[in-house]
Order: C-alpha cells, then structure tokens, then sequence
C-alpha cells in the first residue's frame, strides 16, 4: 500500500508567528493577539497511522473540523467500515477534537483503530455507525492523558478507557449528557472515578499530593 499522500499548505503568516513567538524580547499584547489569532486561522498538521493499513502520512485539518474537498475524500476512505468497506466522512465536531488533540500534542503520531463501522453486530445506538466516534492513541503519551484531556476540555462527548485494548474511545454527542467509561473484562464501567478527578482540579491536585494515579 502507498502511504497517505501528505496535503498541508502552510501559509506564510503561520511562518511569520512561529519567528515572532521565538523572539527573544517581550512582544506587545497586539502583536501576542495576531499570532494566536494567525495559529488558529492555520490547518492542524494531523499524522495518522492506520493499524489496519499500516500506512503513515499528514493531513491538514482545521480547528474546526473543517477541511478541503480532496482531504474529505482521503478521510473518508481512510476511516472507512473495515468490515463493509462503506464510507463516511467522520463529524466536524469529532474531526475538530482531532485536530485539537493533535496540536496539544504536537509532533505525535495518532494511532487509529478503529472510526466508521456500520457491520451487524454495531449496535444501532452506537456513534461509530453515524460517524462520530474513533478509536486511537496517541503514539508517546499515556492513555489517561489523553483521556483525561479530552474528558475536561469538551463537552456533549463520549470518552472510553480501553486500558487492556489500548486505546481511547471519543464521540461527539450533541444534545445527549456527556459519558464516561472503563472498558474491563467486556463490560463497560459508567462514571468511573478518573471521569470526576479530570474535571474537579482542586481533588486532582490533592490525590496528586498522595500520589494517586488513575
């Protein structure tokens, strides 16, 4: 198989920020403004790797979920049924807390498991059949990381720990309560402890002092 062919356009203002952001003089509160403002205008440089193609490549991909025509297509070939070979391009929504991830966490690679599955054992409530979840990890950081991060930075999202499988479940789930899990032994465990500890920075930094790690 061919790797994924890389489409990120980097535009000259982007270069521009990162040369003002490394300046060794403080910058004027203006001129902080128009570098952030420039970053957020850019595409997220997103590398994936397929553990079912085994292929590795970048696209480019906006805050906001938004991308070009040509990307939606690789996109949706790329996240396709791996059981019926179906394709849909993953939601907005869920593509913008890709991006978001990948540019907390800049220069990993995500590790894709699983996107798109419609087979007949997907349950019909399941948010991988209307192409709003993945399954990944991100290749160097721990899986509670990422959890984590997700978990108390969104919400209307779904957030699974698969910690045998290892991987991290994510959905977008507009106008339904926002869920969390652990996935042990075949049973999903709702409302775990990590969920409440992500959320709650004051208990965080107290079980942090006793040396609790989820």
């Amino acid at each position: 198989m061919l790797p994924i062919i890389l489409k990120l356009k980097l535009m000259t203002t982007a270069m521009a920020g990162w040369t003002a952001a490394v300046a060794p003089v403080p910058l004027p509160t203006q001129a902080v403004a128009t570098i952030v403002a420039g970053e957020a205008s850019q595409p997220v440089p997103v590398t994936l790797y397929d553990e079912n193609d085994h292929q590795t490549g970048t696209v480019a991909i906006w805050r906001d979920g938004a991308t070009d025509t040509a990307t939606k297509a690789d996109l949706k070939r790329l996240f396709r049924c791996r059981t019926t070979h179906r394709q849909k391009l993953l939601a907005q929504k869920t593509l913008a807390m890709l991006a978001d991830v990948s540019a907390h966490y800049p220069g990993k690679t995500v590790e894709y498991v699983s996107v798109y599955r419609v087979g007949r054992k997907e349950s019909s409530t399941s948010p991988h059949r209307d192409g709003r979840a993945i399954d990944f990890r991100i290749r160097g950081i721990k899986l509670r990381d990422v959890r984590d991060y997700v978990w108390r930075t969104y919400s209307d999202v779904g957030v699974g720990w698969y910690p045998s499988e290892q991987f991290v479940h994510i959905d977008t789930r507009p106008g339904i309560h926002d869920t969390s899990w652990t996935f042990l032994r075949g049973v999903n465990h709702y409302h775990p402890f990590w969920s409440e500890v992500a959320r709650d920075p004051e208990l965080a930094a107290r079980l942090a002092a006793r040396g609790y790690r989820s």
